[in-house]
């Protein structure tokens, strides 16, 4: 069961923009139709300068973002991911809790495992269960200074269980090489996915289309925005699919 990279995360991005505008809580943008969790979008904005420390849209920027193809506004978000400082993953992973003043570097683990990535050959698909394991064998302190497992203080949320030693690598560690892939790569339209049924976890992946394009920093070629809105005598709006970002943001916010 395939699933393909996309775009949609420029429209997403439009919604959340529009949102915060509006003074929105992000919590209540949380559906079933988005296939990225709002917080994570937020943060991608802000790490890509599109939103400031109370979330709130630098206008500039946005309206730049908003009105650029689509191409170069995926390239945008995903070079401003790759490189950002505040995105945090590990803090994103779902069912664990974090505690203490303890700091990661997600610079350092996003890069090591980007680099990893980089040796595997295009159109294949790779299977993710391999590749975590892989990582544990042969880089498994892709995120830990000196190895040290032990004075991080991350609690399993379903039963309260503190996660420390090596032994618990995998929920930790492991599930961090696994949202990298099935999160923001895919996000951002960088890798396909594949489960075993509709449904079910991802368990293998392959880069995209418009992988190496975007990895390297040049804009995939992606439809332009020329579809128009329509208004109903009683006053609906319709937006197609490819009405223009900016125009949307507009009318969403008024």
């Amino acid at each position: 069961h395939v699933l393909p990279a996309s775009d949609r995360v420029l429209d997403h991005a439009c919604t959340l923009l529009a949102a915060l505008r509006m003074g929105m809580n992000v919590d209540a943008l949380e559906t079933s139709t988005w296939d990225i969790p709002a917080r994570a979008l937020r943060g991608l904005l802000y790490s890509a300068g599109l939103v400031d420390s109370q979330w709130m849209p630098i206008p500039e920027p946005a309206r730049a973002f908003l009105e650029a193809p689509r191409g170069q506004a995926l390239v945008e978000l995903s070079r401003a991911w790759m490189d950002s400082q505040s995105f945090n993953e590990l803090r994103l992973l779902p069912g664990l809790a974090f505690e203490g003043e303890w700091r990661n570097d997600p610079v350092t683990a996003r890069q090591s495992i980007l680099e990893l990535l980089t040796h595997l050959p295009e159109d294949q698909w790779w299977s993710l269960p391999a590749f975590v394991s892989g990582v544990s064998e042969r880089q498994p302190d892709f995120q830990r200074p000196a190895g040290d497992y032990d004075s991080w203080f991350i609690r399993r949320e379903s039963d309260g269980t503190f996660l420390r030693g090596f032994h618990t690598w995998d929920e930790v560690d492991g599930a961090l090489v696994r949202f990298l892939i099935t999160g923001p790569l895919h996000w951002l339209g960088i890798f396909d996915l594949a489960a075993p049924s509709a449904g079910a976890a991802p368990s293998a992946f392959r880069h995209s289309g418009w992988g190496q394009a975007l990895w390297h920093g040049s804009p995939p070629d992606l439809p332009k925005e020329s579809a128009q809105a329509r208004a109903s005598s009683e006053g609906l709006i319709r937006m197609p699919p490819l009405a223009p970002r900016a125009a949307r943001y507009q009318i969403a916010r008024f």
